[in-house]
């Protein structure tokens, strides 16, 4: 019985000293502001105008080498592949994906302002979750989804 009363002792004191660290992880962080993502892009005014066709806006940051676009909150950047990125590879430098509450309209939308933008010919359904995908002019991957509940 001392012998395993001491094995459960010694078990409990390993546990606890490997699990210290996880529970330290665990830790709430400070808050964040914004969540981000950028594209970067060979000519960034050529992507900004794809840009601002796709979202029907003018960008809430322009500078010549980093425009970003306000979306829901998020930041939406194009950065300069000389200036930021000069060893990116071209294309899927990134996977934007962007939640849209009609996908069909969206898909139309996207039809109308960047048709030879599309990958597919139709929208991917598949359970709740429904996309489409786009290449923008600098071969970046774009994923346009949305949720049924």
């Amino acid at each position: 019985m001392t012998k395993i009363r001491h094995s459960g002792a010694l078990l409990l004191a390993l546990c606890s000293a490997l699990l210290t660290p996880l529970a330290a992880q665990a830790q709430a962080a400070p808050p964040t502001t914004r969540l981000g993502v950028y594209v970067v892009a060979d000519d960034v005014d050529k992507t900004t105008a794809f840009y601002q066709r796709l979202f029907g806006k003018a960008p809430e940051i322009r500078l010549p080498t980093f425009v970003g676009f306000d979306i829901n909150g998020g930041l939406y950047a194009v950065i300069s592949r000389g200036a930021f990125a000069p060893n990116a590879k071209r294309g899927e430098t990134v996977m934007p994906y962007i939640r849209v509450d009609d996908i069909d309209a969206w898909r139309a939308h996207v039809q109308a302002v960047a048709p030879g933008s599309l990958l597919e010919p139709h929208i991917t359904r598949e359970g709740p979750i429904a996309l489409f995908k786009l290449r923008d002019p600098d071969g970046n991957l774009v994923e346009v989804y949305s949720l049924s509940r």
